[in-house]
């Protein structure tokens, strides 16, 4: 299944994220790093505004603070390399999370006596971050702050995992 069609069945389908545990980990490596590559876009759209909207103002403020990162007076390194540096850290944020949720789920899935492992709870939990992520990214376009919106985050993170964890099959008794 392509990666955008398994973007769209984990932003609402728990069964489907449940499904997904039994792929490859490349596969779900793929879709951490093309998440954070979504999540990174209105960086990439501010910094494009702010690169044309004012040239000479953000020049002098990069001039002003960081004058090591000029090549030359005409010619922006800081911006790039501060955008990859920015998907990088975001990508293993997105890591950081589905590893930390992948342990978290196999508490639960010991306690409901479910059949599952850490591998299959890694991939699961990188899945249930979809929603949260597509959230996020919208906030963020439309410049929207809120309170608590970080453990907003993750109880929606949290929520997604455990209603996928409900159709993972009982263990062996």
């Amino acid at each position: 299944m392509p990666l955008y069609k398994q973007f769209i069945k984990s932003l609402y389908s728990p069964k489907h994220i449940a499904a997904f545990r039994l792929q490859g980990i490349g596969k779900t490596i793929q879709y951490l790093f093309a998440l954070a590559l979504v999540m990174s876009l209105p960086a990439f759209i501010a910094a494009f505004v702010y690169m044309t909207a004012g040239k000479e103002s953000a020049k002098k403020t990069v001039e002003e603070v960081l004058p090591l990162l000029m090549m030359d007076q005409n010619t922006f390194i800081f911006i790039p390399v501060a955008l990859f540096f920015y998907y990088i850290l975001l990508s293993f944020m997105l890591f950081l999370k589905a590893s930390i949720f992948a342990g978290v789920g196999l508490v639960v899935v010991s306690r409901l006596k479910k059949r599952g492992e850490y591998r299959h709870l890694f991939r699961m939990a990188a899945y249930a971050l979809s929603l949260s992520a597509l959230l996020t990214t919208l906030a963020e376009l439309a410049h929207w702050t809120f309170p608590y919106a970080y453990a907003v985050d993750w109880l929606l993170i949290a929520g997604m995992l455990f209603l996928s964890i409900r159709y993972l099959p009982g263990a062996p008794k």
